[in-house]
């Protein structure tokens, strides 16, 4: 059962890394815009896939058990803000890459603002859930302890803020 987790954990992110880096290979914007709208649209798609699938099974029963058991208080509401908060920054990435064109450069550096604080505060919680010593291995991402893929994603995060904000 735990394999087939991590079978369908790398198959939705290689699927989404896979179906992001096709749209922007025949994009005809310079390579620096290609790459930085690249990470922002895998980011914003890793995350609103992540919130979603913890909807679903097994990822429904797997995200509930880490709430219960990390001793965050509210649980349900808890599972509930970890889902949606996901969806939204997720969106909300998706949504900077309209700059020009469906939103201003003014209204993007706002919502890439909103989008990075909200990716970290999530991912900050999930690391103190990852460090938990009452969640085991088996209940999270990639069954790994260590919050290896969390702090990639606040990186990642991170790191388009600070690009955006040299820009």
């Amino acid at each position: 059962m735990m394999n087939q987790q991590i079978l369908l954990e790398a198959t939705m992110i290689g699927t989404m890394f896979l179906i992001t880096a096709g749209y922007f290979i025949r994009s005809k914007e310079s390579a620096s815009k290609k790459a930085i709208n690249f990470v922002t649209a895998l980011l914003g798609g890793f995350m609103v896939m992540a919130g979603t699938a913890k909807f679903f099974l097994p990822f429904a029963d797997i995200f509930a058990a880490q709430i219960e058991l990390s001793g965050l208080p509210f649980p349900v509401l808890s599972k509930f803000a970890g889902q949606m908060g996901e969806i939204f920054a997720g969106a909300l990435f998706l949504l900077v890459l309209t700059e020009g064109k469906l939103i201003s450069s003014k209204v993007a550096d706002v919502i890439i603002n909103l989008a990075t604080l909200l990716t970290v505060v999530i991912m900050s919680v999930a690391v103190y859930v990852h460090l938990s010593p009452n969640v085991p291995a088996e209940v999270l991402p990639l069954q790994s302890k260590p919050p290896v893929l969390t702090l990639i994603v606040m990186l990642v995060a991170l790191g388009l803020w600070w690009r955006k904000k040299k820009a």
